[in-house]
């Protein structure tokens, strides 16, 4: 009951963020913009998704790796998209994570190992991000200082950062989880740190992990550049290396249900604080969000048409 709550109210705050977005645009000027789209440019924008989708099957093989197990990369890019639609279309964020997690077993790998390359996934994706946003935020402050809010954003990533490297350290956390909280809290907390330390104990992988991720995060960023330049939107490509890693942060937060409204608003501020108009920036969000949303697309269909039985039986177990 409490968890169907929350779920609620996570979808009520990103509906009403929406809805405040579409009350502060011109929607006859959206539409304009929209019809005007350049689909050579929305095709560079599949291309660099493509790439993106790429270099994060390569830092997940490369955490599996270090665990011991070798999973062709066509599999895992399916596992993937596979994931994106479980994210996109559960009330959670992380319900891709754990079918990614599921899934694994069919192929003979321990459930252990399996949750441990996932979050250790999750967790370097993270980390990457909020390193691109840190330098991202100063290279701002320096370069477009009255553009935008980026010493804020570049703290608040530094904050993240804090949080990921105590997260990974046992030790550390064991400090933490000996404050008075619920028992099932502080097992799961628990058995996250477990997860998370096992991939932190490679430090090699790590690395190898954290340059993918970065490139991933990169690519991701001339994404967002190939949407906008289709609408006509001007800015230039270094600034977002700033803007998105800190939207993506910012989106991240458990406030909403994947990031619904967050993503959006946060697309609108940065993109306004650089002279684009409410309604232009409203489109590109838009866009932005179609040109995700259609891998989950690709990923659900990909689950329809493969063996379920395997996630099915793990999942009930």
């Amino acid at each position: 009951m409490k968890r169907a709550v929350t779920t609620a109210l996570r979808l009520v705050v990103g509906v009403v963020a929406i809805a405040f977005l579409l009350s502060k645009i011109d929607m006859d000027q959206a539409a304009e913009t929209l019809r005007s789209a350049s689909p050579a440019w929305l095709l560079v924008a599949f291309g660099a998704q493509l790439v993106s989708k790429t270099w994060w099957t390569l830092r997940w093989r490369t955490l599996l790796a270090s665990l011991g197990h070798g999973v062709g990369g066509l599999t895992l890019f399916r596992l993937i998209l596979v994931g994106l639609f479980f994210n996109y279309f559960l009330p959670s964020s992380v319900g891709g994570d754990v079918v990614r997690g599921l899934t694994l077993g069919a192929h003979g790998i321990s459930r252990a190992d399996a949750a441990a390359s996932v979050i250790g996934d999750r967790v370097v994706g993270l980390l990457a991000l909020g390193t691109m946003a840190v330098l991202g935020g100063a290279l701002g402050a320096w370069f477009w200082p009255g553009d935008g809010p980026w010493l804020a954003s570049g703290a608040f990533a530094l904050g993240v950062i804090a949080l990921i490297l105590v997260f990974t350290r046992p030790q550390m956390m064991e400090r933490v989880t000996a404050f008075p909280m619920p028992e099932g809290l502080r097992t799961k907390i628990r058995r996250l740190v477990t997860s998370a330390s096992v991939v932190a104990r490679r430090p090699g992988a790590v690395r190898r992990a954290l340059v993918f991720s970065i490139l991933l995060s990169t690519t991701s960023s001339v994404f967002h550049w190939a949407i906008g330049r289709s609408i006509g939107i001007q800015v230039p490509l270094p600034a977002y290396f700033v803007i998105v890693p800190a939207v993506m942060l910012v989106a991240a937060l458990p406030i909403t249900l994947n990031g619904l409204g967050l993503r959006e608003l946060g697309f609108v501020g940065f993109l306004g604080a650089q002279g684009v108009p409410q309604a232009t920036a409203a489109v590109f969000a838009l866009l932005v969000f179609l040109g995700t949303i259609g891998w989950g697309v690709a990923g659900g269909v990909l689950f329809l048409a493969g063996d379920r039985a395997p996630t099915q039986r793990e999942g009930r177990a």
